[in-house]
């Protein structure tokens, strides 16, 4: 007897809910609205985080995560994108980025000429990390801010590509501080719904 009356009021009071509810939708109280969709340049901003904060861990596995797993990630030392000679890193390989003690050639250093001869992890530090892009002043989205005298491929070099800069302003001051920028710019390519690195550049000052 106890268990039928218990389950009788269970139901009713399920029925005075829902007559509740109906009864709000009749005297035009608006149901919660749906969150909304995130926008396309929300989705890849997010996505840049992760690759930066990636980057910041020392997180190979989770960079790797974010590879194009046939053409891979280029990395450029300056704004210009030399398709031919800038490395190019697989995702198997950047799995290990931190711990490859090979010493690479990325390039050429501006002013010297002299070859960029770094391990991964030393380049990283120097060409990825010599600011923290987790607090830059602005990001865009294919809005390069071209502030050096080193020309701007990366639209070029990447057709397919979608551009995340991070840009850090230069020091308040005059003098040398003006030219006290940095910015680093991740190009990813959608595949399958995935936006997939492919590319990271990084841009400073040029003589």
């Amino acid at each position: 007897m106890k268990r039928a009356k218990t389950l009788w009021m269970v139901a009713l009071a399920v029925l005075l809910l829902v007559a509740g509810l109906y009864a709000g939708e009749r005297r035009g109280v608006p149901a919660p609205a749906p969150a909304p969709a995130r926008t396309a340049v929300e989705e890849i901003v997010l996505v840049a985080n992760e690759v930066v904060e990636a980057f910041a861990r020392r997180d190979g596995e989770r960079l790797a995560g974010r590879a194009h797993p046939h053409k891979g990630v280029r990395f450029s030392p300056y704004a210009y994108v030399d398709v031919e000679e800038d490395r190019v890193f697989l995702p198997a390989q950047l799995r290990h980025f931190w711990d490859d003690a090979t010493v690479h050639v990325w390039g050429h250093a501006d002013g010297s000429g002299e070859p960029i001869a770094l391990t991964a992890a030393q380049y990283v530090e120097r060409f990825v990390l010599d600011r923290d892009y987790r607090g830059a002043g602005s990001i865009g989205v294919n809005v390069d801010q071209q502030r050096g005298n080193t020309a701007d491929n990366a639209a070029q070099a990447y057709p397919q590509g979608t551009r995340v800069e991070y840009y850090v302003e230069p020091a308040p001051g005059g003098g040398a501080a003006a030219f006290d920028w940095s910015a680093l710019r991740l190009v990813f390519e959608q595949v399958d719904g995935r936006w997939l690195l492919v590319g990271v550049i990084h841009d400073q000052w040029t003589t």
